[in-house]
């Protein structure tokens, strides 16, 4: 039977004993899992297993602890929720850390995808308390995924292709290539204007793009509709057969705070187009050497209506 948050909850709820109760849980999985407390308020997520477990980082959010019982030497992993405030993420962690390792063949395999699925995990609440991404977050990865398999539909070597992916690092623009940089804005399909939410965003030496993604959430039977998780799996099926490139999009995809929960999977978009704008030295932006040194930061709006000069065929 596959765990559920709703079930989880239910069960957690169901502990009449705070103060250190545990309930097994889901009987058909390769490790033994227990949820309860470690103390009256203290949610608590426990696997028993055979295998060694070594030394693991708690996180700002978890304490995990890891001890042998003396009763069986058997070995223990608890992650101890510590922050209330999350307990309907931590409910969605744990089933996807469950879920995540429930086809490994043995404990060993099994116990090492749950390590690497709560250092995914950790990381992502490092960054994003609610342990999901916010709608303006996911409608940037998403336009950027879209143009990233465009690329590589047009041809475009498929390392190269992702290997260009800068802004899943951090770089002031999302794409950079031999012949040029792209920014990639997602905006919805009646949007007049676009937000450029730094200086650096359009400063560069050479000439570039700005690219206009018209994205819209979308009803689930809406023809050509995806999610999020859609466009992830789309790509990836691309990359099978160059294993460098699939681990780098794959490792550039958990830089951005993505890990493949059911939630998005849930909700559908439309993507009904894009504008290509050509960036050169009479492009209207803001810049560092343009504006005032006083000014530290800024983020201003570009009306695209104005900038049909620009626009690209």
């Amino acid at each position: 039977m596959k765990i559920t948050p709703e079930i989880l909850e239910r069960q957690w709820n169901s502990i009449k004993y705070t103060s250190g109760g545990f309930l097994q849980i889901d009987t058909q999985h390769p490790l033994e899992w227990h949820i309860g407390y470690q103390s009256i308020s203290q949610r608590t997520l426990l696997l028993v297993s055979d295998t060694e477990i070594g030394t693991i980082e708690s996180s700002k959010s978890m304490i995990v602890s890891r001890r042998r019982r003396e009763s069986d030497n058997r070995w223990t992993l608890s992650f101890e929720l510590l922050r209330n405030e999350q307990q309907g993420v931590f409910a969605i962690l744990c089933c996807d850390v469950i879920e995540h390792s429930r086809l490994a063949t043995n404990e060993a395999e099994a116990l090492k995808l749950v390590i690497n699925r709560y250092k995914q995990w950790s990381k992502l609440l490092e960054t994003q308390r609610s342990g999901l991404m916010d709608e303006h977050i996911l409608k940037g990865l998403l336009g950027e995924l879209l143009f990233l398999q465009e690329l590589i539909e047009k041809g475009e070597p498929l390392l190269m292709a992702v290997q260009g992916w800068v802004g899943a690092g951090g770089a002031d623009q999302d794409f950079v290539y031999e012949d040029g940089w792209h920014e990639v804005k997602s905006v919805g399909a009646s949007a007049a204007s676009v937000t450029i939410s730094s200086l650096e965003q359009l400063d560069c030496a050479d000439e570039g793009e700005l690219v206009i993604m018209r994205i819209d959430k979308a009803a689930p039977d809406k023809a050509g509709a995806l999610s999020l998780n859609d466009a992830v799996r789309q790509i990836s099926s691309k990359l099978t057969d160059a294993s460098g490139a699939l681990d780098l999009f794959r490792s550039k995809l958990s830089t951005y705070g993505y890990i493949d929960l059911q939630e998005y999977s849930e909700q559908k978009y439309s993507f009904s187009g894009s504008q290509r704008y050509g960036v050169n030295d009479t492009f209207p932006r803001l810049t560092r050497q343009n504006v005032p040194t006083q000014i530290e930061s800024l983020h201003y709006e570009l009306s695209l209506l104005s900038l049909t000069n620009w626009l690209k065929g």
